[in-house]
């Protein structure tokens, strides 16, 4: 990757330099403007840190993209108190409207998404996004199917979780996947297992970017265990070839609105 550097700009102050994760951003001098040291170009991960800390805008990755740069929030335009009141008023959804989410409004969510942090800047994690309700019913109702049959098996390690799943859903409940009209699955290469942390800090990313737009999630354990267990379940959505599935999480309009924020234990902190 090489760096443009607008000269009427640059006021050579080097922290183009500083900020380089690798260290491979030669500061200005007399003679030259920023650049990447000769012969390093290749270890660039083209993270942008060196573009999005230049105090004067005057430097620029050229990655082929036209699209404007944007600039970021300054201190102080969301308060403390703001942003702490917004994370702790995430809720886990369950209930559910049967209203669908417009494809524009999750292609938005995604785009704040792909901003997560990923190790190397390597923005790896892909997405499946079962947008078909009756897909989600159907998944809902394979899942339950496995977990009828553990109930009957003995398995001492799911038979009495999967007992207590199969008997709410024969009573009208569904335990599974809520009633919720979407899904979205992250996964990651099959030669790439140790980015499975970026998949799960971007559905994070996923599930606080969502409830700006109203939209409600639920992380949904009992449909990745039972991809795990019945890869026929998988097999049923047909996913990328080569790759690990990490986590589902289902999501759509919530049908009720939390008014208060429920208390939590204070943080365990350890200080050296």
């Amino acid at each position: 990757m090489t760096i443009n550097v607008d000269s009427n700009l640059c006021s050579q102050c080097g922290v183009c330099s500083k900020v380089c994760p690798y260290g491979i951003i030669d500061p200005a001098n007399e003679m030259q403007l920023p650049r990447v040291h000769e012969g390093m170009d290749a270890i660039c991960v083209s993270c942008g840190q060196c573009e999005a800390f230049c105090p004067s805008g005057a430097l620029m990755l050229v990655d082929g993209s036209n699209k404007a740069q944007e600039s970021v929030i300054q201190k102080g335009v969301i308060s403390p108190e703001n942003l702490g009141h917004f994370l702790k008023s995430r809720r886990s959804i369950r209930t559910y409207k049967q209203t669908q989410v417009p494809r524009t409004t999750i292609e938005s969510i995604l785009d704040i998404v792909r901003y997560a942090p990923s190790g190397g800047n390597s923005q790896l994690v892909e997405w499946l996004v079962i947008h078909d309700p009756h897909v989600v019913r159907e998944i809902a109702e394979r899942t339950i199917d496995w977990h009828r049959e553990m109930a009957n098996s003995g398995n001492s390690m799911f038979s009495s979780y999967s007992s207590l799943m199969v008997d709410a859903w024969d009573k009208g409940n569904d335990v599974i996947c809520r009633g919720a009209p979407h899904m979205i699955i992250s996964h990651i290469a099959e030669d790439k297992p140790l980015t499975i942390s970026d998949a799960i800090i971007a559905l994070t990313y996923f599930e606080i970017a969502a409830q700006a737009f109203g939209v409600g999630t639920c992380w949904v354990g009992a449909v990745l265990l039972a991809f795990q267990e019945q890869p026929s379940i998988l097999e049923y959505l047909n996913p990328p070839k080569g790759r690990i599935i990490v986590f589902p999480m289902l999501f759509g309009y919530p049908q009720h609105t939390p008014q208060l924020i429920p208390r939590r234990n204070f943080p365990h902190v350890t200080w050296r």
